[in-house]
């Protein structure tokens, strides 16, 4: 089980994001104040494709900035899912996931703006 409290540093900010709810397959964390809201929900699932069974990780992020008089509210999403067959070694997904997170670090910029 993960800490009951988990930094994510968005903008250079870090955010101290603590459990609200914990159940046997997952997490549910956030923050709020008067400026912003961030909720995070990790979820452990399994399902079945094609007669093999596969382990499911996944992780969403939602950031929600108040609108104010002068600014529209924004909200930004990001989900992370890794999927593996339950008898593979968690390694291998792990080390997919590393490769991936290197990937999209150096294409976001673009990736973000709709670029394909």
């Amino acid at each position: 089980m993960f800490a009951n409290t988990l930094t994510l540093t968005v903008n250079g900010t870090p955010r101290t994001l603590t459990r609200v709810n914990q159940d046997n397959y997952g997490s549910e964390y956030k923050v709020k104040n008067s400026v912003e809201a961030i909720s995070m929900k990790i979820r452990h699932s399994t399902d079945n494709q094609g007669g093999r069974r596969f382990a499911r990780h996944n992780v969403y992020v939602e950031w929600v900035l108040y609108g104010t008089p002068t600014s529209v509210e924004q909200v930004y999403t990001f989900g992370y899912t890794i999927r593996d067959l339950e008898q593979s070694d968690p390694a291998g997904a792990k080390d997919l996931a590393l490769g991936m997170s290197t990937l999209i670090d150096e294409i976001l910029d673009g990736l973000v703006v709709g670029e394909n």
